[in-house]
């Protein structure tokens, strides 16, 4: 615990301490558009994830049965009156899941590679070890979010995966300069709201990552290091309109290879766990449909008919969700900051 405090203090890990210490996290905003009913709230979303990283922190307990984590995450239809009680669940890790004594202060390269696998594991991936190491490790850990997200929402689509993917590689031989002077005729709101999912995503890397003894550089998992979000809103209208992989990848003849090979091992792993990414090309313009979630079953949660967003007539379509506290005596935390990854 007090080398978590330290790291907490230094804001070397991502919310590892509040777990250990409270065994409750929070997350008090959230960019998502309640117009689009095919993208479930990314709290949903990451919920198994983070099932299992609070495995790898909490110890079971006789009967093999974890403390419950006590959630106040804002999602659409969640009122935030109490917080929602998450089970761990154990992570399939080759030999187990270690203990944080092995993955924070052991040392030798068997001790890295259950770092990793324990990693991996965490996202569905641990048998996808050799693979993603052989690759540079913001690339890597970008792969291992896009797999999870594609494997979880089953609405993302071939032309999806093509633009995130020529975005990471895209990204890397770019300026800041060059970044802030692309030039956008329009934004697609849904272009949007998917960047805003994968940012939330590295925020859950951040945690695994911290979880188990940093596998990774945290450096390599900041949302400055593998996206941009007006890049991304390039690549996702050219995807959508039906450009060229050539185009896609501005002509650059050495990317088509590492485009095609991390495109053919996501699919691979996705059809591996019978998830077919099909391709489903939305033009110029989306309108999501109102009638029915189309996501995972395990996301679904009942609509609660009393809750209204406090949005929810001013502003319907993209809002920035940012509940006031309730005060009183309730023990709610105060919601009213934003959390952002550390430094």
């Amino acid at each position: 615990m007090k080398l978590t405090k330290e790291q907490h203090i230094q804001s070397e890990n991502y919310s590892v301490f509040n777990i250990l210490s409270n065994g409750v996290i929070e997350c008090s905003n959230s960019l998502e558009d309640d117009c689009d009913t095919e993208i479930p709230g990314q709290s949903l979303i990451y919920r198994p994830a983070r099932q299992h990283i609070y495995s790898v922190l909490l110890e079971s307990g006789k009967g093999g049965a974890y403390p419950l984590v006590k959630e106040w995450f804002v999602y659409f239809g969640n009122p935030l009156k109490q917080p929602e009680l998450i089970q761990p669940v154990q992570p399939s890790v080759p030999g187990g899941t270690p203990d944080l004594k092995t993955l924070w202060l052991a040392k030798g390269p068997d001790v890295e590679k259950q770092r990793y696998s324990t990693f991996l594991a965490c996202f569905h991936l641990q048998d996808e070890m050799e693979e993603l190491q052989a690759l540079e490790a913001p690339v890597a850990g970008f792969c291992c979010l896009l797999t999870y997200l594609m494997m979880q929402v089953s609405s993302l689509s071939l032309e999806d995966l093509n633009a995130f993917v020529a975005l990471i590689l895209c990204l890397k031989g770019k300026s800041a300069a060059q970044l802030a002077g692309l030039q956008l005729a329009e934004v697609d709101s849904r272009a949007v709201h998917l960047g805003a999912v994968l940012v939330r995503g590295l925020t859950t890397l951040l945690m695994a990552n911290s979880a188990c003894g940093f596998p990774f550089r945290m450096d390599d998992l900041m949302p400055w290091t593998v996206f941009d979000g007006k890049l991304f809103q390039e690549k996702y209208q050219q995807s959508h309109r039906g450009c060229s992989v050539e185009e896609l990848l501005e002509g650059n003849e050495s990317l088509y290879t590492p485009f095609q090979n991390l495109k053919s091992f996501i699919c691979k792993v996705c059809m591996a766990k019978k998830r077919v990414i099909q391709s489903r090309p939305r033009g110029n313009g989306y309108n999501a449909g109102r009638e029915q979630r189309d996501f995972n079953p395990r996301f679904q949660q009942p609509r609660r008919s009393h809750f209204v967003s406090p949005y929810h007539n001013q502003m319907r379509g993209f809002v920035q969700r940012n509940p006031q506290s309730q005060g009183g005596g309730s023990g709610q935390p105060d919601r009213r900051r934003f959390h952002l990854p550390p430094r």
